[in-house]
């Protein structure tokens, strides 16, 4: 054991020097084995408490992660969290850290710094956050590989690293980990700064598209987020969740939920949201609330028709970059096609060929604005015979050809 405490140490020393970062070898019961501060300060927030530097991080000695954590603080710094393991036995927790994604704004640094009532240590916080080094998300997550494959001996996937605040949940099925990568875009001020992000979000919310929650990816930073508050950055952050309310719940009722129910939710969420005065319990509750509206719609829309119709419309969602025919359908649902076409119609009110049609359109809508891909790979990858066919059945049912649409509804810069 003797020689395996010392492989760890050599390691972490290796990291520390490599990289010029702080790092921290913790055992379950939340000892410090090894700790490398590499000159780097201590935040003065924590009023230099080495017992309480983990606090803000909502960290427990004893938790064993499958792949790489980085983690961001009550703080807004970030720390990479790896579990150690000799023989497949946990033994420990490298941390990592602190490190910075981004620059953080003065205006920001003054809201943390009033949020914590830290007002004579106003200057020292300053020094703190300008001295930490600012490293991007996918370095963090190059330097999180190489850190577990000296630590732990193999390699991991890169897809496999969690980029979360607190991958704990209270109820499985609606608050997974992915939730909270959709709360840091949240938290981040996109529904200022990029309607792109908005008009996806607004969508899987009205749709009811609860799995394709996780499908957001594109991870912006609170760091550069437009600041909505001077004076607290707790409060920025709350003001730009009580404008996410505002939105999913219009996006909520266009989807079909009952206006009341709607407003109930609307106003719940800010009366917990105004209860918080955890930064890490707001992001949380973000994630909470794109869930719970789009869960109540999904139901919604699940209701009004029987099990055999969602599962046709489901298995045409998922194959939708094929080519669908009716007889595939019927198969999937152990319905002789023209009993299928009967059904389909009388719940749906349309064809199964017209709600195929109309599900690649709806498709083609997303690609156009939300992507850059050509009409013409659009008309190849949604299994148009030509362009000009597809181009004849867009227009049909929205109104303007594709192009028209895409110069109207592009949201991506050249």
């Amino acid at each position: 054991m003797k020689n395996f405490s010392e492989s760890i140490r050599n390691s972490c020393n290796l990291i520390a020097e490599t990289f010029d970062l702080n790092v921290f070898y913790i055992n379950p019961l939340g000892e410090v084995i090894y700790e490398n501060f590499k000159n780097h300060l201590l935040n003065p927030l924590y009023k230099n408490q080495k017992e309480k530097f983990f606090n803000p991080l909502n960290f427990r000695p004893s938790k064993v992660y499958s792949a790489p954590v980085i983690k961001k603080s009550a703080f807004s710094e970030k720390y990479i969290l790896l579990s150690v393991a000799k023989d497949k036995e946990f033994t420990g927790t490298v941390i990592i850290g602190p490190i910075l994604s981004y620059s953080l704004s003065k205006e920001l640094i003054d809201g943390i710094v009033n949020d914590s009532r830290a007002f004579f240590y106003r200057e020292k916080v300053i020094h703190y956050y300008n001295s930490l080094p600012v490293i991007s998300l996918e370095q963090q997550k190059n330097i999180s590989l190489v850190a577990f494959h000296l630590l732990n001996n193999y390699f991991i996937n890169p897809t496999s690293i969690i980029n979360d605040d607190d991958i704990e949940s209270t109820d499985s099925n609606k608050i997974e980990k992915l939730d909270l990568v959709v709360s840091e875009n949240l938290q981040s001020g996109v529904f200022h700064n990029d309607r792109l992000f908005e008009k996806k979000v607004l969508y899987f919310i009205k749709e009811g598209k609860v799995e394709n929650l996780q499908e957001l990816s594109v991870i912006k930073e609170e760091e550069v987020a437009s600041i909505l508050s001077k004076s607290s950055y707790l409060r920025s952050i709350k003001n730009h969740i009580i404008t996410l309310i505002t939105l999913v719940s219009r996006a909520s009722i266009e989807g079909g939920l009952n206006e009341e129910i709607a407003f109930s939710l609307h106003d719940n969420f800010i009366q917990q949201l105004e209860e918080l005065n955890r930064l890490d319990n707001v992001r949380l509750l973000a994630g909470d609330i794109l869930y719970t509206f789009a869960n109540k719609v999904k139901q919604i829309k699940e209701e009004r028709y029987s099990k055999t119709i969602i599962n046709c419309k489901d298995f045409i969602y998922e194959h939708i970059y094929e080519e669908i025919s009716h007889d595939d359908i019927a198969r999937k649902v152990n319905l002789s096609p023209k009993y299928l076409s009967v059904l389909f119609k009388k719940e749906v009110g349309i064809t199964v060929s017209d709600y195929i049609q109309q599900s690649k359109i709806e498709e083609a809508k997303k690609l156009l604005a939300y992507s850059k891909t050509s009409i013409s790979e659009i008309c190849v990858l949604l299994n148009f015979n030509d362009q000009s066919y597809f181009t004849k059945v867009f227009k049909k049912v929205v109104g303007v050809t594709p192009k028209k649409y895409r110069d109207t509804q592009h949201l991506l810069k050249n």
